[in-house]
């Protein structure tokens, strides 16, 4: 499928999601590169409905669309869904829960823990402190649902980072 296609037919899936689910919603596509499309989506009520507290319906949406999208293709193109600048305003939260839970680690040299996060929550907090030599960061915890400990780099645990 083409740039072009990959864009319309993602508009299409996603205002029909939002559609049959009742939204009035307003629906920007912005490509990425090829395969990759970025989707806002506007609601002026219902928002909590769409997102999940803490983003898991948000994230749930985000798979069906992509789902919809790779139909008998695999999962060539990725389709990221933005709901209201939610996504962004979580990233945000979770760089500084990264960077809050770093300085006290090295503090109280001891391990700290994040909540439990999805796939895509725990790439934030390992990418905010990819650079910090203080600490380092790995996945625990079985499933798609995982907690991010965080430890002062000297602390020798023996724990690898999650891929």
């Amino acid at each position: 499928m083409s740039a072009e296609q990959l864009q319309a037919t993602t508009r299409q899936v996603t205002e029909d999601l939002m559609r049959a689910m009742g939204f009035d919603a307003t629906v920007t596509i912005t490509p990425e590169d090829d395969e990759k499309v970025n989707v806002t989506v506007q609601v002026s009520e219902g928002e909590d409905l769409l997102t999940g507290r803490k983003g898991e319906t948000r994230q749930a949406l985000q798979h069906l669309i992509n789902r919809m999208v790779n139909r008998g293709e695999g999962s060539r193109y990725h389709v990221q869904l933005e709901i209201n600048d939610f996504w962004a305003q979580r990233e945000t939260e979770l760089r500084e829960m990264a960077k809050r839970l770093a300085d006290e680690a090295v503090a109280e040299d001891t391990e700290k823990l994040t909540e439990y996060l999805n796939a895509q929550e725990r790439r934030v907090i390992h990418v905010a402190l990819r650079d910090d030599t203080r600490v380092r960061t790995f996945g625990l915890g079985d499933g798609l649902i995982k907690k991010v400990a965080i430890s002062p780099a000297d602390s020798g645990e023996g724990q690898k980072p999650e891929e």
